[in-house]
């Protein structure tokens, strides 16, 4: 197995398990000399003669896998039987790279925690809490309990406890297959499973069940009780109050950085992921709509997104956003402006039809594509710029005296209760049900399940409504993006 380009250097430090990305790795197994396919070896970078010795491909596989993460040990050797197994999951699971690299790192952490208590992860001798994977629970179970506390991050990691499972989840995958492929086989236990059979229900509002195996090693969560500040909707979502949401668009618009403030103004009209907005492409704007002298600019037209589409979405699930005509038009000033054209230049998509609406100074897109990785020379940038300029917007706010706590993914749910308030007139004059308010939530969020947006609404009855509906307040954002955009040379208009 070769790599065309050398491996990232690992992260100063000394003494650690460490993840390092490899680049268009080729896969070949020694052979016979009769069997040869190539022939691999001769003189290295650093002058040392290496043998030459026959390869073949391997059975079943590519020639080339574009990505490959291994774990360097401390000594800066390969760690075999972690790097094996990310292989495993690239090259044969075809699994994403992203979560591959996150199975990397928690595999990282583990075998560094090993590392601190002295353990050999392969040794399940002894009583239960000596073993390496109830110990690493335990590890866990401590960066928790310091999170639920507070406190320095002098006094240790601290951890969520989604997080915390999440490795935990990563070293059971581990775990089993090195059991499966038979290259370990435990002394004693190295957990207990229990079968469980969990209800949900379906998108269409059915019950369901479902069987799961589940380990005594995942952190439970406790009953929290609900305190009605946030909405579970992929997270805790705390919906922005329309005055807030006044002071983030002026926030943005003293920062005079039109594609923040344009992601921004998307995620409060549609309600799309960040992945989403993010991977927009030129053919996803309708440049025929939405004109000042469109009777018709504040009607709603669809993009699709997911499934076979290349704009990405959340478990690649194909759904339709709905985005207002007077948004479409505002994109296509945008991307008939010279600063737009700058970046497009510069980017390696040449079909200006799959161009990223949204791009860096660079050319790159702000969040790359699953399809697109290997283009952007697997690049795994997903969306770090607008988390960074989050940064910049709460000194802004801070300094009108207007700081509030928010997420980028609260935006969402900020346009979930904005679309219910816009409604809420017609519900009480009887001209639309609680039942079509509630599927016209579910369908603008491409909500799975009828329960999340049960949620909305409950929401909604637990807190007053504000002053504008929301047709008034896309009025505002139109009119704030129309003064900011003419301000930016080179836009046409």
């Amino acid at each position: 197995m070769t790599s065309q380009a050398p491996p990232q250097a690992p992260p100063e430090s000394t003494a650690l398990y460490s993840k390092v990305l490899l680049s268009n790795v080729q896969l070949w197994q020694p052979c016979d000399p009769d069997q040869a396919m190539d022939w691999v070896g001769g003189i290295s970078e650093d002058g040392l003669s290496i043998e030459p010795y026959p390869v073949k491909a391997l059975p079943y596989q590519t020639a080339t896998i574009n990505t490959l993460y291994v774990i360097l040990q401390p000594d800066g050797s390969i760690w075999r039987d972690g790097s094996l197994y990310l292989f495993w999951l690239s090259a044969e699971q075809g699994r994403k790279t992203a979560t591959v690299e996150n199975i990397a790192g928690d595999l990282c952490d583990f075998m560094n925690k090993m590392q601190e208590g002295e353990r050999d992860y392969l040794e399940f001798e002894g009583e239960t809490y000596r073993r390496p994977t109830y110990y690493y629970q335990a590890q866990m179970k401590k960066a928790v309990m310091r999170k639920m506390r507070g406190g320095t991050a002098a006094n240790g990691e601290k951890l969520g406890r989604g997080t915390a499972n999440r490795k935990i989840t990563s070293m059971i995958g581990f775990y089993r297959w090195l059991v499966n492929t038979g290259r370990f086989n435990p002394q004693q236990a190295m957990w207990q499973s229990t079968t469980r059979h969990i209800s949900y229900t379906d998108r269409h509002g059915f019950q369901q069940s479902k069987e799961t195996i589940c380990t005594d090693l995942t952190l439970r969560r406790t009953a929290e009780i609900p305190t009605g500040d946030y909405i579970e909707d992929g997270g805790k979502l705390y919906p922005i109050n329309r005055e807030n949401q006044r002071a983030l668009i002026a926030a943005l618009v003293r920062l005079a950085n039109p594609e923040m403030l344009l992601i921004y103004v998307v995620a409060l009209t549609t309600g799309m992921r960040i992945q989403s907005i993010l991977n927009l492409r030129f053919h996803c704007v309708r440049q025929d709509v939405g004109s000042p002298d469109d009777q018709n600019r504040n009607a709603l037209y669809a993009i699709s997104i997911g499934g076979k589409t290349n704009v990405d979405a959340k478990n690649n699930k194909e759904q339709l956003v709905l985005i207002p005509a007077w948004m479409h038009y505002r994109l296509t000033i945008y991307l008939n402006s010279q600063r737009y054209k700058d970046r497009a230049m510069k980017s390696a998509i040449e079909d200006i039809a799959d161009q990223y609406v949204f791009l860096t100074r660079t050319g790159k897109p702000y969040y790359v594509a699953e399809d697109d990785i290997e283009l952007f020379e697997y690049s795994n940038e997903r969306g770090s710029a607008i988390r960074q300029f989050a940064t910049k917007i709460r000194e802004e706010l801070k300094k009108a005296n207007q700081e509030f706590k928010y997420q980028f993914h609260d935006l969402r749910a900020t346009f979930g209760m904005n679309l219910i308030e816009d409604n809420m007139k017609a519900l009480e004059k009887g001209e639309v049900s609680q039942l079509d308010l509630l599927d016209l939530v579910r369908r603008r969020l491409n909500h799975s399940s009828i329960n999340v947006t049960m949620r909305y609404l409950r929401f909604k009855d637990n807190h007053a409504l504000t002053a504008n509906a929301q047709s008034e307040f896309e009025s505002h954002l139109e009119g704030v993006i129309n003064e900011e955009m003419r301000r930016h040379e080179g836009i046409r208009s």
